[in-house]
């Protein structure tokens, strides 16, 4: 039990977090992407660490803390909502080792982005695309940094 109030008000300070980084003028699309790019490095940038992560990590953290929130919410038959979990382009952020910034790590980034979009686009085989998300996050991390393979494993529903 205490374990469930803790994952949610886990949950509500990231979304507390996601929306006061969130930019609410519109100005052009681009200048929009980039800004809110770097809002969400900034943003990463904050979280206190001894290993002082470099960006992208951070940016993963917080994409495996939304997996572990919309997998609750799925198992529980609640709808997902692309508002309330924007995609994390972390694909642009400073990675730990900037070698894997290689073509076939930005393919697998553009899959992963396909999958998550793909996982709203079917509110009703949520637990079908959700899966196939998390193994997009597998096919890539079997490729770059495969330290967090553990964790990621325990994802899929």
């Amino acid at each position: 039990m205490k374990k469930f109030l803790l994952a949610i008000i886990l949950f509500l300070l990231v979304g507390l977090f996601i929306q006061s980084c969130s930019n609410e003028q519109k100005p052009k699309a681009e200048a929009k992407e980039a800004q809110s790019t770097q809002d969400s490095i900034d943003a990463c940038a904050t979280i206190k660490d001894p290993n002082n992560p470099k960006p992208m990590a951070l940016m993963m953290r917080q994409m495996a803390a939304n997996a572990d929130s919309m997998k609750a919410k799925i198992n529980r038959g609640e709808a997902l909502d692309s508002l309330q979990y924007p995609f994390i382009r972390f694909f642009v952020a400073e990675p730990t080792d900037p070698h894997v910034l290689e073509p076939n790590f930005f393919e697998k980034a553009r899959l992963f982005q396909t999958a998550y979009k793909d996982l709203f686009k079917h509110p009703k085989e949520q637990k079908k695309y959700y899966n196939l998300m998390i193994q997009a996050c597998v096919n890539c991390h079997q490729n770059y940094c495969s330290g967090p393979l553990k964790r990621i494993r325990k994802l899929p529903i």
